[in-house]
């Protein structure tokens, strides 16, 4: 059985709600051009930072091989970085674009994040990176230099208690709606 976090998250375009109509203007623009810059999603925990990547990189129709997820708290040696993102963006795509999805960017240490920049550096023509972090803060300026932010906030009360309900109704549960927007 799958957690709801992932059998509900999000993975098209008009499944995802956004925090206003400029960023989906800018995701329709990237979907179209088939392409995206390097990218920093901030914000708070648990508003929708991975899922957006997730959900961009779905859209994009990439390989399977042509992405890497690596969640950043798990792995932020700098060995790590050298070998297992070098090895990925140094071997030529099987599409036209690679992806490196750094999830939660901002627990590399600041080595790390320098020997991260040389890489998006070394490897810009084949590779984008997407990095997400709650503290923008904490990562190097030479990285934000490197991406384009997006910051994502927490969603409207209303929008949450429908994508819940919603969920409710397709997995039969019943439920109170007063107790729901509680």
């Amino acid at each position: 059985m799958d957690l709801w976090t992932e059998v509900y998250r999000p993975k098209t375009l008009s499944d995802y709600v956004f925090q206003n109509s400029a960023q989906q203007t800018q995701f329709e623009h990237y979907i179209k051009e088939g392409r995206i810059p390097n990218l920093l999603f901030t914000g708070p925990a648990g508003t929708g930072k991975t899922t957006a990547a997730k959900m961009l990189i779905n859209e994009l129709k990439l390989h399977p091989y042509d992405v890497l997820e690596i969640n950043a708290s798990n792995e932020a040696k700098v060995d790590f970085m050298r070998d297992k993102i070098v090895t990925f963006a140094s071997t030529r795509p099987f599409g036209h674009l690679k992806i490196v999805l750094l999830d939660e960017a901002d627990y590399l240490s600041p080595t790390s994040q320098a020997v991260l920049r040389g890489v998006i550096e070394q490897f810009h023509e084949t590779t984008r990176f997407i990095l997400t972090g709650n503290y923008p803060h904490k990562i190097i300026p030479a990285l934000h230099s490197r991406c384009h932010s997006v910051h994502i906030d927490k969603l409207d009360m209303t929008e949450y208690t429908a994508r819940a309900a919603t969920i409710l109704v397709e997995e039969n549960i019943e439920f109170e709606i007063d107790v729901l927007d509680t």
